[in-house]
């Protein structure tokens, strides 16, 4: 139940030369009607991200070994529904330009491969900002129309699709169009730099299924009502019909941990996720970053104080400080101990980024860590080496060999 989830960076972000698209993409601010000349730029804005996107997908769907049927679907899917969400480039220059908070550099898509367990052949997925023209101007100043746009979509395109659970948080999460001063300033997370509110993921299944989860960034609506973010996010989800007596116990361990350990830990909450489907089955993820930046830390974090601790999670943290030394040891310190802290970072996304898996039906929080290869580690081949060697140990010699080819095939 325990494992390391390492972030690497988006496809995208690796290669950051990708070039410009040749016009500005998006209306003048104000404009509140599409005309033909916009159209045609969403027309040119879908094919763009065909290329720099569409490409990268195909070959992690081919190096995972999807069938050329499901690859098919896959594709059809994400080149008719997905690319036209995606905005222009990222444009530093433009200062119309959304600046999603998806990935360092504002692409608002990220790639993911998931190993699974041994076995297991490894699973796809990506996670998206949908981006309105009219983002960050007064008639969308915080990017929820696109969202809304392609929630429509995805409920006639995707069967399976329930959105009980997200229109609930979505009603209590999501950000009013005009934000006042807060009620008590001091309470609130107000350092964020971006105004993105809301994401989309999507993983392919073997069976050629795609499962739908949304994530939200309350920092917004939190700021307008005085609260924290980790309060609010509670709050939200005390007030979920139904789950909140099958799922307090796991919370309450949950919250009485972050409550005991924020301040030493420096935890802040970053994001709720969840399953976009029955919410018999539908799962809460509670993303929390921290700026203690020891493996120690990470270890206390991951057995919850020590109350999730078991000879499986011992080994499964054995396994993870191994990991944890392949990826963050310097040549000036080729064996880490675990109570050196990495170096000290200010950048918004530096830090480590844990979430906490909390089914309806599990009576225990279920943490997992993304390990901060994007600030800490030394470069990308190493990153690549490191974790094929590691997966290799552990029985993944094809998925790793694959991972490598897909990475530099792209």
């Amino acid at each position: 139940k325990y494992y390391a989830q390492a972030t690497f960076l988006s496809i995208l972000d690796r290669y950051k030369s990708i070039g410009k698209p040749p016009t500005s993409l998006y209306p003048e601010r104000g404009t509140k009607t599409m005309s033909q000349t916009q159209k045609a730029m969403n027309l040119d804005r879908s094919k763009y991200w065909e290329q720099k996107a569409g490409l990268p997908l195909s070959i992690l769907l081919q190096k995972a070994g999807h069938g050329s049927e499901a690859r098919k679907a896959f594709m059809r899917f994400f080149l008719t529904h997905i690319t036209d969400t995606l905005g222009p480039l990222c444009n530093k220059d433009d200062t119309t330009y959304w600046k999603s908070f998806m990935t360092d550099d504002h692409t608002p898509i990220e790639f993911s491969w998931q190993w699974n367990i041994a076995g297991a052949p490894p699973t796809i997925r990506y996670s998206i900002e949908a981006i309105c023209p009219l983002a960050g101007t007064s008639a969308d100043p915080f990017n929820v129309q696109g969202q809304r746009c392609l929630i429509e979509k995805l409920q006639v395109t995707l069967h399976s699709i329930d959105l009980a659970w997200y229109n609930h948080f979505a009603t209590r999460l999501l950000p009013a169009q005009n934000v006042p001063t807060p009620t008590n300033p001091s309470t609130t997370d107000s350092t964020d730099a971006s105004f993105s509110t809301c994401f989309m993921g999507f993983d392919l299944a073997r069976s050629g299924d795609i499962a739908t989860k949304a994530y939200f960034i309350p920092s917004i609506r939190a700021n307008e009502l005085g609260m924290s973010n980790l309060d609010l996010v509670f709050l939200a989800i005390s007030e979920l019909p139904g789950a909140p007596m099958k799922i307090s116990p796991s919370l309450n361990t949950l919250l009485k941990f972050i409550k005991a350990e924020e301040s030493n830990l420096h935890l802040r909450c970053e994001m709720l996720g969840i399953d976009c489907t029955s919410p018999e089955s539908a799962r809460l993820k509670i993303y929390m970053r921290s700026r203690s930046m020891s493996f120690d830390a990470v270890k206390l974090v991951m057995t919850l104080g020590g109350c999730l601790e078991t000879e499986g999670s011992k080994t499964a943290l054995c396994g993870l400080f191994e990991l944890w030394q392949l990826l963050f040891s310097t040549n000036d310190d080729a064996c880490l101990d675990s109570q050196t802290s990495l170096p000290y970072s200010e950048h918004r996304t530096a830090g480590i980024l844990y979430y906490f898996d909390i089914s309806r039906n599990g009576d225990i929080c279920i943490p997992k860590v993304y390990l901060p290869v994007r600030h800490y580690a030394s470069s990308d081949d190493q990153v690549l080496e490191m974790l094929c060697s590691f997966m290799s140990k552990r029985g993944k010699h094809d998925a790793a060999r694959n991972y490598g080819e897909a990475l530099r095939d792209i």
